[in-house]
């Protein structure tokens, strides 16, 4: 079990899990930790995965693994809810199938459908020797380039510059490991089956990766995010915070 990278913050009954997707951090969970605090909601838990970020690299690299690493940072919330992008979002259907505490999952930009040629560049991708580049700046543009976050965060911000480490020798890389990239073909539409909670699917309207049909076909509840792409946790945490409070009082509703 891999001991992770951990920032937290805030009070109260309810702790939101804020779970990355695949090659970022926690740190793109800024905006939503802020709204979470400004609202006096509850306590926040942002975790970086093993093999990314500030975790360390330690295989193997599962659903199950990353979602066992989790186990000891929540076991003791009674009232949990998990908000997951991308493969994020899949490890929080897992915990939604795999612990009582967890009371709603929130899916964004989960990609559901993929083909063979896909699944083969992801693992092509993991068996690339790590590249290591002379300048943070240069590391820093590949990373965000990589995550999908161009665009979206400035070079100089925490976001930016917690995706890549420095070396011995002044050269930077990569703070994932590419390895992981092997983790395969999630079976979302099982996942959601097996939830054991309230489990609410959303994507961009822009989202190159799925769109809000995929989502609608999985028998949960599914929401289309206006002007937004895939990281619409990064884009619009706003949009996002809005959902999280749709499923609970939802909750409040049928209780």
């Amino acid at each position: 079990m891999a001991e992770l990278y951990l920032r937290s913050g805030g009070a109260g009954e309810t702790t939101y899990l804020l779970l990355h997707g695949l090659g970022a951090t926690g740190e793109v969970w800024g905006g939503l930790a802020d709204l979470i605090d400004r609202n006096k909601a509850g306590r926040w838990l942002v975790p970086d995965f093993r093999g990314h970020g500030r975790s360390p690299w330690e295989r193997p690299y599962t659903y199950g693994s990353l979602m066992g690493d989790l186990i000891p940072l929540i076991n003791e919330a009674s009232r949990l809810v998990v908000i997951g992008h991308s493969m994020g979002g899949v490890v929080g259907l897992m915990l939604g199938g795999a612990l009582p505490n967890v009371e709603r999952v929130l899916g964004v930009g989960i990609k559901v459908s993929w083909n063979e040629a896909e699944l083969e560049q992801m693992q092509a991708l993991s068996t690339r020797p790590v590249r290591w580049w002379a300048t943070q700046a240069e590391a820093v543009e590949r990373y965000l380039k990589v995550s999908g976050l161009i665009g979206l965060v400035n070079p100089d911000s925490p976001t930016a510059q917690c995706g890549v480490v420095a070396g011995d020798d002044g050269q930077y890389r990569l703070a994932t490991d590419p390895e992981i990239y092997a983790i395969g073909r999630p079976p979302v539409a099982e996942l959601v089956q097996a939830a054991r909670c309230e489990v609410m699917l959303a994507c961009g309207e822009h989202d190159k990766m799925v769109g809000s049909g995929e989502l609608s076909a999985l028998d949960a509840a599914a929401r289309q995010l206006p002007g937004l792409g895939h990281n619409a946790q990064v884009e619009g945490p706003e949009q996002v915070w809005l959902l999280v409070n749709e499923l609970l009082d939802n909750n409040k509703e049928s209780s």
